[in-house]
């Protein structure tokens, strides 16, 4: 999910963006010490982990049979028993080929996530608590088998800032002083966000509203015709990245619809200059959500 999917309303906050940003980040904290308990037989990271009311269960793959049987029950108190025992036994690893942490899902006092590790996978669900987030429950499957690996794409698509109409015969106009603000506030509103690539159309209000965020990551601004635009073409060539794509009022849409094969989003009204969209695509699922940043 390094592509994550936001579920919220059309009018968004910058504070609510950094928010978002800071949840996932705590998640994946709570995660790490999840797994370096298990690793490492440290009941410290356990208990700054998981609830005192934790629900754990798992099935384990059957070597001859080839089925998955059910394999116990976890409490709180078991798990803290088992971390404490293989400290012990000496029976602790620094494993770092097979971790992984992703988080799925954030509501506004539930999340999701998936944690990968030598003894299989984990689904875990958090809640939160005085700012805390802490695991409730876990459902788990071994022993571990190596995953088919899929890669995360996320695309940013925004219209260009307010442009000026002052000479309705010139078809290249500049940002307005509103414009070239509302570029520098894209730049803050996304500073959480590491693009690996920035597009934009070859025209100077798209360029001009592109080039903040494209200097803060320290990359070239490439350029697009979206007249002669191959969806599938671009997806293959931005595999696997974060990517900001700057368009028009028509464009835009256009572009995200292709994004995803499907025509979801229409035109977007010439007064309005702050939809953002957001398409996350994980394998062969897509999603996607447009939100307003003014």
């Amino acid at each position: 999910m390094k592509s994550f999917i936001l579920a919220l309303c059309l009018s968004l906050s910058f504070t609510v963006f950094s928010q978002e940003t800071s949840d996932k980040a705590q998640i994946e904290a709570t995660l790490n010490n999840y797994v370096d308990a298990f690793y490492k037989g440290d009941t410290t990271k356990l208990k700054a982990a998981i609830k005192p009311r934790l629900n754990k269960f798992g099935y384990w793959k059957n070597k001859e049979s080839g089925e998955y049987e059910y394999y116990d029950h976890m409490s709180y108190d078991k798990a803290m028993a088992f971390v404490t025992k293989m400290k012990a036994e000496g029976k602790t690893r620094d494993e770092d080929k097979i971790r992984n942490v992703e988080v799925l899902d954030i509501g506004n006092h539930i999340a999701s996530a998936k944690v990968t590790a030598n003894w299989g996978i984990d689904y875990v669900l958090l809640s939160k608590d005085e700012g805390k987030w802490m695991i409730e429950q876990v459902i788990w499957e071994g022993p571990y088998e190596k995953e088919v690996k899929t890669t995360t794409t996320t695309y940013y698509l925004i219209r260009h800032a307010e442009k000026d109409r002052s000479d309705k015969t010139n078809r290249d106009p500049h940002l307005t002083e509103a414009g070239l603000k509302r570029a520098d506030n894209w730049a803050e509103v996304l500073k959480d966000v590491k693009f690996d690539m920035v597009y934009s159309t070859n025209y100077n209000r798209t360029k001009e509203t592109a080039a903040p965020t494209a200097k803060a990551n320290k990359v070239d601004v490439s350029f697009y015709d979206p007249r002669n635009m191959n969806p599938k073409e671009f997806m293959e060539k931005t595999n696997g990245k974060t990517v900001l794509v700057v368009g028009h009022s028509n464009t835009t849409p256009m572009f995200t619809n292709g994004l995803l094969g499907e025509k979801k989003y229409d035109m977007i009204d010439d007064n309005n200059n702050a939809n953002l969209y957001i398409v996350t695509v994980t394998g062969d699922s897509k999603t996607s959500t447009v939100l307003k940043v003014d």
